[in-house]
């Protein structure tokens, strides 16, 4: 059976700009929460989220992309992916096998909730040029088509919290089937005042900070940002002469449907795609060196994860590294599960299992080695990557190092 590697990393995250500089971050435990400036928050009890910062755009696009804040964020990305991979302007093959699978919460929100506050009344209102910036949510991956030629399939993976790790499963079933040779994949996603209402009002965002696992975990944090990934057919990037950086070795879907919002509580959905995961990378659960946890910050969420970490690794559970990422990025939605898989790789190429920060009170029912606070040297050969969505819907990836 062929093989899915992947070739280039991209990032955009509240910590960094670009892979370095966001992985400088992660392995130093820096906090990328701040106080809101997207809009203005005095009405809500809660002012913080991970915003990007210091993001300068020297692209010359055409104005509706550059007015388009997850089109930037993911064109970024996508670049700094595409020039490691070494395909960033290479014409020599056929692009109508060049794929494309981008996962995000809802697009691009804030401009229509700019067409609330339009004059309907007036013929010229602007409404069209908004419209047309970022209706419908494929205009990232139409974007993406236009500036890079890819010219193969192209998706747009709209599952909430794991649309990420569900487009790079539909990327790696492409490659495996020999349908196309190169898949750019990944999520991008910003903070539009809609989303930050809808988690404030279900009373899930923390006020100050992020704590996965936490005794004291008061919630999320909303983050924004974009991760890609260069996947590929491992005989078509050994024949042009890429450097591999990691393989993807498998993956599991499942829908719990327990609860619009609340995860099972014994968590049956993670453990079936987990479980599924391994079964198809064809490892045992000792093989698993590093698990990048969804760990939101919430309290079932992070109980449950932990109850169906312990399902299925059993006794092993407890000898596994198990971080979360997102104490220090924040949620970044449908970007998430794919900037978490960048990171995935990054562990695999570095041997750095990135801290889960703000940890200070172990919660009894939240056991496992979470890396508290301080990022740890670890040799590792095969990593999961977990995201749990709203509605049931959990996907599980798992990378691992070339042998």
């Amino acid at each position: 059976m062929s093989k899915v590697v992947i070739t280039g990393l991209g990032l955009v995250t509240p910590v960094g700009i670009g892979v370095r500089e966001s992985w400088e971050s992660f392995i130093q435990g820096r906090n990328g929460a701040n106080e809101m400036k997207s809009f203005d928050t005095s009405k809500y009890k809660v002012h913080r989220s991970c915003e990007v910062k210091n993001f300068q755009w020297d692209f010359a696009l055409e104005n509706q992309i550059r007015e388009n804040t997850i089109h930037k964020y993911v064109y970024y990305a996508a670049r700094e992916a595409l020039q490691e991979s070494g395909l960033l302007g290479d014409t020599r093959f056929n692009r109508e096998r060049f794929s494309l699978a981008i996962g995000t919460l809802a697009a691009e929100l804030t401009p229509f909730e700019r067409l609330l506050r339009l004059d309907v009344s007036k013929k010229d209102n602007g409404f069209d040029k908004i419209v047309a910036a970022v209706y419908p949510p494929n205009s990232i991956t139409n974007m993406l088509s236009q500036n890079f030629d890819f010219e193969g399939p192209a998706m747009i993976s709209l599952n909430a919290c794991s649309s990420g790790n569900h487009a790079i499963a539909w990327a790696y079933d492409l490659l495996i089937d020999n349908k196309v040779d190169v898949v750019m994949v990944g999520g991008g996603d910003m903070i539009p005042q809609t989303e930050f209402t809808h988690f404030h009002n279900l009373k899930a965002l923390a006020p100050e900070r992020c704590q996965p696992f936490d005794k004291n975990r008061q919630g999320l944090m909303i983050g924004e940002g974009a991760g890609i990934l260069i996947m590929e057919r491992y005989e078509f990037a050994r024949e042009r002469g890429a450097m591999i950086i990691a393989e993807m070795s498998g993956y599991g879907l499942s829908c719990d449907g327990f609860h619009m919002t609340a995860p099972h509580p014994e968590g049956d959905g993670a453990v079936k795609c987990m479980s599924d995961a391994l079964k198809m990378a064809k490892l045992s659960p000792r093989q698993i060196g590093y698990i990048n946890a969804h760990g939101t910050g919430t309290p079932h969420n992070d109980r449950t994860e932990t109850i169906a970490i312990k399902r299925v690794f059993n006794e092993d559970a407890y000898k596994i590294p198990c971080s979360s990422t997102k104490s220090m990025i924040g949620h970044l939605m449908g970007a998430a599960s794919a900037v978490e898989s960048v990171v995935c790789c990054l562990t695999l190429r570095h041997g750095i299992v990135p801290p889960t920060i703000n940890y200070e009170t172990p919660d009894p029912e939240c056991d496992l080695d979470y890396v508290p606070n301080a990022a740890r040297e670890v040799k590792v050969d095969h990593i999961v990557n977990n995201s749990f969505a709203f509605g049931g819907n959990n996907a599980t990836t798992i990378f691992s190092r070339m042998g």
